[in-house]
């Protein structure tokens, strides 16, 4: 509730000039407004490395015509869609063409395998593309050798058509249908091969919203409005997208929901495909129970590109004179490591419970484990995260910031509103957002109970999370420099007694405006808008100098005074112990 918020008080207001900035690359000075933070490293092995495992390489798919040049290792039967996705899809304009001679009712299985030479059953991992081919062998030939069941769907017969990552999804499920089958058969090269226990799906653009849309029709026990059966309820852990879609396919009842499964995304600042965070909304919309532990994780890459996380797409060959455009931006070999990094360091986080990974999460350190310089925005919650305001239900939208200056009260509007994506877009979040002014120093105050701090029933300590990003325009800003965290402090108060305070300039930096210049691909009418805010979590341990009771009537303070103007957006605010 916006009610429990007051601000005041400031100090010493100072005019200032504005300095336009005409650097001649847009993306050099955004890297120099960076403050680089001051990361120590995790100390971890490096989960991009390849493991001790050797493997085979196979593949499976549907009978072969009679005069076929090559055929599949293992036939697999064809399956058909339930009717309420092909007839979504058909909704949505699907129709055969010259090109897609498609029918829902006689689609193929097939897939590439890198099977591990081990006795023991291995946790299986699906690599899912977009609307695309397969490019996914850096991914698989890594995940296999550390130890993963690795399956490369091919999906291209979806390809072109649109509405249709339901299906992409449905189809994903059968894979595992048959996967689980095949396991059970004591004569099949799959025998007792799969850890059914530990499943998890990574797709790319379409396919990173079909692997989100098939761990929730995984929980479907029956067809919609029917009592027929899916026979699907896998135990699917872990979700990763890359670049995702989102929304293209709906339930009947809204937008996709995932529950009790683990979800990384990575999104690069200068996609001119899938060139909007959508899934910074799949992020939200995963919701865990509090007595679970699970992780939601998004990695916001400034340089990196949509192409470049699928090896067929990133060849120059694809696209042509556009790639000037990408010279200046991670190159294919750098955004294949990093996304090594964070998949196989989420799949140790969570398919080997191997905690310590979360870690290269947090605040990710460049040049750790090969990662490629540029600027990373880390956003992440746990399960056992407990909300102290997060702006949505019944705040009032607008409400008073009260700044003083030359002892005289000004008043400075905030309001509550929707989160934006690049170009204005609105999504279902809310933020708070607040317009800060050069030196005035501005306390926002957040009410609520000692009972999320009380150790009674934590063992381990207490951390403030909570989730900051620039919002202004940028314009007149100029280049070197500057992290808003070392101008801010937060304080909590039990009742009139300061019970902690603490400086947040080591805490972070929070990220500039991330403009991105799409010129050089811009055509006619096509523009791209040239930044979206991109919030990113930061956690501090609460160390009182007092004890607290349950029922403390307890405030955070959060104090700025920026060297700058500077509008911001925050957003979920609580306390957390899983780090």
């Amino acid at each position: 509730m916006l009610t429990r918020f007051s601000c005041f008080f400031a100090i010493l207001l100072m005019v200032t000039t504005s300095f336009s900035t005409f650097a001649s690359d847009v993306l050099e000075c955004v890297i120099e407004r960076y403050s680089q933070p001051n990361s120590s490293f995790t100390g971890l092995p490096n989960p991009a490395e390849l493991g001790e495992h050797k493997y085979k390489v196979m593949n499976y798919g549907e009978q072969p015509f009679l005069f076929a040049i090559s055929k599949p290792d293992v036939i697999a039967p064809n399956v058909s869609l339930p009717s309420f996705l092909s007839d979504y899809s058909r909704n949505q304009g699907y129709e055969d063409n010259a090109y897609h001679k498609f029918k829902s009712s006689n689609l193929p299985l097939q897939a590439k395998v890198w099977l591990p030479l081990a006795a023991q059953p291995l946790p299986l991992v699906f690599l899912v593309h977009g609307n695309s081919a397969p490019g996914f062998d850096y991914l698989g030939e890594l995940l296999a050798s550390r130890g993963h069941f690795v399956v490369q769907v091919d999906q291209t017969y979806l390809n072109g058509l649109w509405g249709e990552n339901g299906a992409r999804g449905w189809i994903l499920l059968e894979h595992i249908k048959l996967l689980k089958k095949w396991n059970a058969e004591q004569d099949h090269a799959f025998y007792n091969k799969l850890d059914l226990e530990n499943i998890a799906l990574i797709g790319m653009s379409r396919g990173g919203e079909a692997v989100a849309l098939a761990a929730s029709f995984n929980q479907w026990k029956t067809l919609p409005d029917s009592t027929e059966s899916t026979g699907f309820g896998f135990n699917i852990k872990s979700v990763v997208a890359l670049a995702p879609m989102d929304g293209q396919y709906q339930h009947a009842d809204g937008r996709n929901i995932l529950k009790n499964v683990n979800y990384l995304v990575l999104q690069g600042g200068h996609d001119a495909d899938v060139y909007q965070f959508l899934g910074s909304q799949q992020w939200h919309r995963t919701h865990f129970d509090a007595d679970k532990d699970f992780l939601k994780q998004s990695i916001y890459i400034y340089r990196a590109n949509h192409i470049n996380f699928n090896q067929d797409m990133s060849d120059d060959y694809h696209w042509g004179s556009s790639k000037d455009f990408y010279s200046k931006l991670l190159t294919p070999k750098q955004q294949e490591k990093l996304t090594k990094v964070y998949v196989s360091a989420f799949l140790e986080a969570t398919l080997a419970n191997k905690k310590a990974y979360r870690k290269i999460f947090r605040q990710p350190v460049t040049n750790e484990f090969g990662l490629p310089d540029d600027i990373y925005i880390s956003r992440h919650m746990t399960s056992d995260f407990k909300t102290i305001e997060d702006f949505e239900g019944d705040a009032e939208k607008e409400s008073i910031v009260k700044a003083l200056s030359d002892k005289t009260l000004e008043e400075v509007q905030i309001s509550i509103d929707s989160e934006r994506l690049r170009n204005g877009t609105k999504t279902s979040n809310n933020v708070l957002k607040v317009q800060l002014k050069k030196k005035v120093e501005t306390r926002l105050s957040i009410k609520f109970t000692g009972a999320e701090l009380s150790q009674q029933n934590r063992k381990e300590e207490p951390y403030l999370s909570f989730s900051l990003a620039r919002a202004d325009s940028g314009e007149g800003e100029e280049c070197g420099s500057y992290n808003l965290l070392s101008d801010t402090k937060v304080e909590l108060l039990n009742k009139s007694d300061v019970v902690f305070k603490k400086s947040l300039a080591a805490s972070g930096s929070v990220s500039p405006l991330l403009i991105s210049d799409f010129s050089e691909l811009e055509k006619g009418d096509v523009r791209y808008a040239p930044t979206e805010p991109v919030l990113q979590t930061f956690t501090l341990p609460i160390e009182l100098n007092k004890p607290i009771s349950a029922e403390s009537e307890l405030e955070i303070v959060f104090i700025f005074e920026p060297t700058r103007d500077v509008t911001i957006i925050l957003d979920d605010i609580g306390i957390t112990t899983s780090l």
